[in-house]
């Protein structure tokens, strides 16, 4: 089951979800606007790796701190992001994540992997990494704090046993910078 507002708003009170930041205008009908962070992780062009070599990775990859500028977004770039937000969800709860309509009619596609696990930022609240492409003809302006994504929460038939952060397999536990 989706949650609504009130559930929201009550699962929020209650401490089983938590968005930090909150902007209570940020809670829609059945999901919350997150926010856009200053962190990018950008891939160096033209470069090849293994999807399974981390090193290789890592070597062509570098991260960008935006402060008080907008990062550009070209045409056919692909990065990764955060969310502003720090969040935490109980044994309870899953939510999945949804790019905003009005970036996607700017032919910005922003998904996330898709599921956050029941548990995830129980142990330490992580910001969740974006993955943003650009499939438009023109640079666009992405700037930190601009509503980005939708965080749609689904209330579990009983609670997971074990929770994301607790799992010893978990790599994306307590985050700060869009990770790979």
């Amino acid at each position: 089951m989706i949650l609504s507002n009130q559930d929201i708003i009550t699962a929020i009170k209650e401490k089983e979800i938590s968005i930090n930041p909150l902007d209570e205008n940020a809670i829609g009908p059945c999901s919350v606007d997150l926010k856009l962070g200053n962190t990018f992780l950008v891939f160096r062009h033209g470069r090849m790796f293994r999807p399974n070599d981390r090193t290789a990775i890592h070597k062509n990859t570098e991260i960008i701190r935006v402060d008080d500028e907008p990062f550009v977004l070209s045409p056919n770039q692909f990065v990764l992001a955060s969310t502003l937000e720090k969040i935490s969800i109980s044994k309870k709860y899953a939510a999945t994540l949804e790019g905003k309509s009005s970036i996607a009619r700017l032919g910005i596609v922003v998904q996330a992997a898709g599921l956050v696990n029941p548990g995830t930022g129980l142990n330490d609240p992580t910001t969740l990494t974006l993955e943003i492409a650009h499939q438009a003809n023109s640079p666009v302006e992405l700037i930190p704090g601009m509503p980005i994504i939708q965080i749609i929460y689904h209330r579990l038939s009983s609670p997971a046993t074990v929770g994301y952060d607790d799992r010893p397999k978990s790599r994306y536990i307590g985050l700060n910078d869009p990770q790979i």
